[in-house]
């Protein structure tokens, strides 16, 4: 389990599945819905590919995965009671418990060509989560963050709320630590904005970019970012 995740979000989390929603992270299905759909479309194609959900919640990301061919499917979540529940439920997935804040968890999953971080860096200590996340990406492969925004006035309240143990990063942060990255090869970013009207999707999205810029206030960032192909494959151990 979670050597350095705060124990209140097992607890918080813990309870918020007990609820029986359909979701854990959104107000809303219809959020999540659209959430997974502006996910799925940065990854790019998933059949053959290797794909990690870390956060998978319930786990309805990782099965979408599964039911377009990825050749293997790992959702990661700190939730027993929902792990034990998917992995009974669905077999063809494989369940772990933990989180990525732990290196030696993360370095037992082995590799993959596509990673999913849906809603979880704010949640932990972001930099070194994904700094350890990265590690794990195939040459050639992607890893796919959405995450709040911490510009925007929506997400401070959230923030505030949650005193030191919510803390979102923004753009220019998000950028900073890309560029510290070892082996990208590009890397891009949108915006997450919430529609006046929405009864057809509730978020509208900005165009793809690649450099921050201070006052970009969108509710959720959007991450994708492509490790090079020409590198040595690291080793699993």
């Amino acid at each position: 389990m979670a050597d350095s995740l705060d124990a209140s979000w097992v607890d918080y989390y813990q309870k918020v599945y007990a609820a029986d929603n359909t979701w854990l992270d959104y107000s809303n299905a219809h959020v999540q819905g659209q959430t997974f759909g502006i996910a799925l479309e940065a990854a790019g194609p998933i059949s053959g590919k290797r794909c990690l959900d870390v956060g998978c919640g319930r786990g309805q990301l990782s099965l979408a995965l599964a039911a377009l061919q990825a050749k293997e499917v790992v959702g990661v979540d700190i939730i027993a009671d929902s792990i034990n529940a998917c992995r009974e439920r669905h077999p063809q997935v494989r369940w772990e418990i933990g989180t990525p804040e732990n290196e030696e968890f993360c370095k037992s999953l082995g590799q993959f060509d596509l990673m999913f971080c849906i809603e979880l860096l704010q949640l932990v200590g972001w930099q070194k989560t994904l700094r350890s996340l990265w590690d794990r990406v195939s040459p050639g492969g992607r890893i796919v963050v959405i995450v709040p925004n911490k510009n925007n006035p929506i997400v401070q309240k959230t923030i505030a709320r949650f005193a030191g143990k919510y803390v979102a990063p923004n753009p220019a942060e998000l950028t900073e630590l890309v560029s510290e990255l070892p082996d990208v090869d590009c890397w891009a970013f949108r915006g997450m904005d919430f529609q006046q009207d929405q009864r057809i999707v509730p978020y509208v999205t900005s165009p793809w970019v690649n450099s921050s810029s201070s006052d970009i206030t969108s509710n959720r960032l959007v991450i994708a970012i492509q490790k090079r192909s020409n590198i040595m494959n690291p080793s699993n151990n």
